[in-house]
């Protein structure tokens, strides 16, 4: 497992993006799901950046292994106030935009876009990971 840790900045965004990418091309299988990945990690480093240190300068760690040529882990830890984004409750997409409750959309997205996705409080630290993996075709389509 590789590890960046870099200030909780939104200047720190592109070289942890494209260090999660520049892991994901060392294996030819996971090539497919790095779109998926950059998606996830900018709605997870956004909401860290904006809302994990109310009062302080922070840090942010990315930390990403390759567990085949169609699984991929990335994690994210922060030392912020403990906040499990798991415990927040689905939106209601069959509601109006303007009778939907704000927030919530994007890790509800993040959810849809993982295979598997856990939060821990370890140490003081947030510790979201979130599994990437290839999705088999239905049976009958190539």
């Amino acid at each position: 497992m590789v590890t960046l840790r870099l200030p909780a900045r939104m200047d720190s965004f592109g070289p942890l993006r494209s260090f999660v990418a520049e892991e994901m091309e060392r294996e030819e299988g996971l090539l497919e799901l790095i779109p998926m990945a950059e998606l996830v990690l900018e709605e997870i480093l956004v909401n860290v950046i904006h809302y994990a240190y109310p009062d302080r300068e922070g840090e942010i760690e990315v930390a990403c292994e390759i567990l085949s040529s169609e699984k991929f882990r990335l994690t994210v830890k922060d030392w912020g106030r403990p906040f499990n984004p798991l415990e927040r409750a689905d939106p209601d997409l069959t509601l109006d935009i303007d009778s939907r409750e704000i927030g919530g959309v994007g890790i509800f997205l993040v959810k849809q876009m993982t295979s598997d996705l856990t939060y821990q409080y370890l140490n003081g630290a947030n510790v979201l990971t979130a599994w990437f993996e290839k999705r088999q075709p239905p049976p009958g389509h190539s």
